[in-house]
């Protein structure tokens, strides 16, 4: 049994991390048993990797597998059944999707859901979690909150999106693969955060989003919402 630690919010049930959201869809494309177990943002003792203190953390039979990029990878070495990427180009796709987000959809997101992340966590991990987030923005959470234009700028990057799932069911073709989970993850941490509609969705992208929440019998649909805790 494979066992994946994620971050809990205040419920421990709501665990909306969309880097442990890819890992898990990729267990899912593997068809593996695995479990989860729920971390909490400040008490790093509870964690596997204390001194990493930093999710997602895989560990298989005392093997300790971290980050979502090279727990993926791992996973493609370990059970080498239905491939995560299944050639050379669909890699660098996936690590093309990773830097698209990170540099397009993330800081859209980040500010629409900051505040609303912050007033779900654990009272217990609120100071921890506006020190690091503070520190990583340089700003406060209610000025990280106040940055104008996020919106237009999320619809921005989501018409990009639209253009390759106007003609394809998924990024990886017909199937999904890894580039599909990479830039799923953080549609994942929006939805668990909050269920409201923070901006235009292009229908291209609203259509896919569909599909990637009934895989493997509706799992990621079944996730519990902090708006439902």
């Amino acid at each position: 049994m494979l066992t994946l630690f994620e971050l809990a919010l205040a419920d421990e049930d709501v665990r909306p991390s969309p880097y442990c959201w890819i890992v898990k869809f990729a267990l899912l494309h593997k068809g593996v048993q695995f479990e989860t177990k729920p971390l909490p943002f400040a008490d790093k003792s509870k964690y596997p990797d204390p001194e990493y203190g930093k999710v997602p953390v895989l560990v298989s039979d005392g093997e300790v597998v971290k980050e979502s990029a090279v727990i993926t990878q791992w996973l493609d070495r370990k059970y080498p059944q239905n491939p995560l990427v299944a050639s050379k180009a669909e890699k660098a796709a996936a690590e093309f999707y990773a830097a698209w987000i990170g540099s397009a959809l993330y800081p859209a997101l980040a500010p629409m859901l900051m505040m609303r992340l912050f007033s779900v966590i654990a009272e217990t991990d609120k100071p921890y979690f506006r020190q690091t987030r503070e520190g990583r923005f340089g700003k406060t959470l209610e000025e990280v909150a106040a940055t104008p234009g996020v919106a237009e700028r999320a619809e921005a990057a989501l018409a990009v999106l639209a253009a390759p799932l106007a003609n394809h069911r998924y990024l990886g073709g017909s199937a999904p693969n890894l580039a599909d989970y990479i830039v799923f993850g953080p549609f994942m941490w929006q939805r668990l955060v909050t269920m409201t509609e923070l901006y235009e969705t292009p229908a291209p992208v609203a259509q896919w989003r569909e599909r990637m929440l009934d895989l493997y019998g509706g799992y990621a649909r079944d996730a519990k919402s902090a708006e439902a805790a």
